[in-house]
């Protein structure tokens, strides 16, 4: 049996699940039976030594597959949210940049949006170096999350937006009150 064709049969139940629409539509049993999977999958993804991008890739199309058939339970964004960070780390920031958008725009209440902006700003910022837009989601968290931890980390990455690491490391020492060298700091 080819690969593709494993992969097909694996991803089937939950492409079954995405095909049948929103969240009420199927029964709590279902639901909770998609949820046992994406831990049992999450399991084995974490418990690799070497990162696996065959088995991360199954992971983000099982919670996409979740997030599409389940739209309106509380753990579709968390699972989104999953996949984008799964993305970025897999060195795909337009697929992170792609989720981190549906869930600000889909789950405009989720208590972990000021996470979401904030992880799409690092994105723009660190993987793609678009420092004008990365600072206009940071100031977006301030304003929308004055009080949010990201907030206080938002200004400061502001502050750095276009240093190299051996200018940031120089600022650093320099506040300080550690010698700064002068070939690190050019």
């Amino acid at each position: 049996m080819s690969n593709a064709m494993r992969a097909m049969l694996r991803l089937s139940p939950f492409l079954f699940l995405a095909a049948c629409g929103g969240g009420d539509a199927m029964p709590d049993e279902k639901m909770m039976e998609s949820r046992t999977r994406i831990r049992a999958k999450e399991d084995s993804l974490f418990e690799h030594q070497a990162f696996d991008a065959r088995t991360a890739q199954g992971m983000i199309d099982v919670y996409k597959a979740y997030a599409a058939a389940y739209p309106l339970d509380s753990m579709a964004p968390e699972y989104l949210f999953r996949a984008a960070g799964t993305h970025k780390s897999m060195n795909q920031p337009d697929e992170a940049i792609r989720l981190y958008d549906r869930i600000a725009h889909n789950y405009q209440s989720w208590r972990r949006r000021a996470d979401v902006l904030y992880m799409k700003a690092l994105t723009l910022d660190d993987d793609l170096d678009q420092d004008g837009e990365a600072q206009r989601i940071y100031e977006q968290v301030i304003n929308e999350y004055p009080d949010h931890p990201f907030a206080r980390d938002a200004k400061a990455m502001i502050e750095n937006l276009g240093l190299t690491d051996e200018e940031i490391i120089a600022k650093f020492k320099a506040k300080n009150g550690e010698p700064v060298d002068a070939a690190a700091a050019d």
